[in-house]
């Protein structure tokens, strides 16, 4: 008989653990350069403008054309992608982050996130050896 304990970690600190490790993946970086030449360099999937006037948006899969950096607003779905596309004229943007890996955090989440499970294992491991479960 499974106690509420290894039922409570299974279907929330699984799930908790792995989001945690999927977001330290990626962070958001600024760029030095234009937004026109930060886009075409990098050919990223998804951006972060901040405007001049202080607003802020993400657009996903954007593109410079004609002076406008086009893209979809992140998080919304659209089946007809031209109609849901927006339009920021490039002088109108103080700031552009793009999303990108970060290596670093991914590999210090990973490395802790082995140490809880080897921890877990031998700590589960030592239980039965001791007799304290699974009778």
């Amino acid at each position: 008989m499974k106690t509420f304990r290894s039922r409570y970690a299974r279907r929330v600190l699984v799930p908790v653990m792995a989001v945690s490790v999927l977001s330290a993946c990626v962070t958001w970086k600024g760029q030095e350069m234009a937004p026109s030449r930060a886009l075409s360099e990098k050919e990223p999937w998804r951006v972060r403008l901040t405007m001049l006037n202080g607003d802020r948006m993400e657009l996903g899969d954007p593109v410079v054309s004609d002076g406008e950096i086009v893209g979809r607003p992140f998080g919304h779905w659209c089946r007809e992608s031209d109609k849901c596309a927006l339009r920021v004229p490039t002088d109108s943007v103080a700031n552009i982050e793009i999303r990108e890996a970060d290596a670093l955090a991914t590999g210090t989440t990973l490395v802790i996130v082995t140490g809880l499970i080897v921890a877990g294992v031998v700590a589960a491991l030592n239980a039965v050896g001791n007799g304290l479960c699974c009778e």
